[in-house]
């Protein structure tokens, strides 16, 4: 990848980080730049964190995101993700109660609004 599509790349990226550090400070944040046109940040919260995950989804909507949400209990977690266009995509993960009985019950993916 060239230069200044690399620096393209990242700058939108960093406009992103900076409403998700507003919301939510201590998450852990990976930047995936090879997946998709501007790349993925994946945003993975951990059971001890104290999220604000509507607040920053509200301000992300209103950024032209629109979400869609996953449940999976059989890996105990819910996956919201973010996409704009011209916007790296948005992967939340967030846990839930594990329910290892529900082996193949995963919920199909559909659209969510934080409003």
């Amino acid at each position: 990848m060239n230069p200044r599509s690399l620096r393209h790349r990242l700058e939108k990226a960093a406009k992103a980080l900076v409403l998700i550090h507003k919301w939510t400070p201590k998450v852990n944040c990976l930047f995936d730049q090879d997946k998709g046109e501007n790349g993925h940040l994946i945003l993975n919260f951990d059971d001890g964190d104290s999220i604000d995950i509507t607040a920053l989804g509200k301000d992300l909507e209103n950024r032209g995101y629109r979400f869609r949400v996953k449940k999976s209990p059989w890996l105990g977690q819910v996956t919201y993700l973010g996409k704009a266009e011209d916007k790296p995509a948005i992967l939340m993960t967030l846990p839930i109660t594990k329910d290892r009985l529900a082996i193949n019950e995963d919920s199909p993916e559909q659209s969510y609004s934080f409003r």
